[in-house]
């Protein structure tokens, strides 16, 4: 089988759970659009600081491409091994889902934020600095969303599914290294793409 179609096959199995997380993350997507206007006066200028010091470390340089990747693979990794530990506990469904959420919520927050304080230059950053490994990160995301969720159930189930514990364990492991070198991918990308984009814009 190829692997584009074993691709279509897992979807096609996990319809219901794609859908779970998909629309869990699109709640947290929206609601964290619309918290931006609540922003106190200086909550916002510190916000706006931040951005600034981001924009001028894109003009300048002085962003290094290697600790732009260690800082974002290391990110990628610290959620991809929290959310692969949840999958090994019988209460991890609910918090997988809040991660989801959370996930969704800060991308929708920032998206807004620099829509709101940029304006029209706001649209060309985030398209810039931010669409580019997010159409790594968020697929990537949600279906190793759904790999911990079934792996939970599969823990709250008792394991009647015929594989051994360890067995499961060790492949549930061996996609979390699939999905490590796929966000590494999109560490690349927001490590050297995304502010080479930047500073011809700028």
């Amino acid at each position: 089988m190829s692997f584009k179609a074993r691709i279509k096959q897992h979807i096609s199995e996990n319809r219901p759970q794609y859908i779970l997380v998909i629309l869990i993350f699109l709640v947290g997507l929206v609601m964290g659009n619309y918290q931006v206007p609540g922003l106190d006066g200086g909550v916002k200028s510190q916000l706006s600081g931040m951005v600034d010091d981001y924009l001028r470390g894109g003009i300048d340089g002085s962003l290094s491409g290697q600790e732009i990747l260690g800082a974002a693979f290391l990110k990628q990794l610290q959620v991809t091994v929290l959310l692969w530990f949840l999958g090994l506990t019988v209460i991890g469904l609910p918090l997988i889902l809040g991660f989801v959420w959370f996930r969704g919520f800060s991308l929708g927050f920032t998206v807004s934020f620099l829509l709101h304080d940029r304006a029209g230059a706001g649209i060309l950053i985030a398209i810039i600095s931010i669409l580019p490994q997010n159409i790594i990160y968020i697929p990537v995301f949600l279906a190793w969303s759904v790999t911990t969720i079934n792996f939970s159930v599969y823990v709250l189930k008792g394991r009647n599914s015929g594989v051994s514990l360890g067995r499961g364990i060790m492949g549930y492991t061996a996609l979390m290294l699939v999905y490590l070198l796929i966000f590494l991918v999109g560490a690349f990308i927001e490590a050297y793409l995304s502010p080479w984009f930047l500073s011809l814009i700028l």
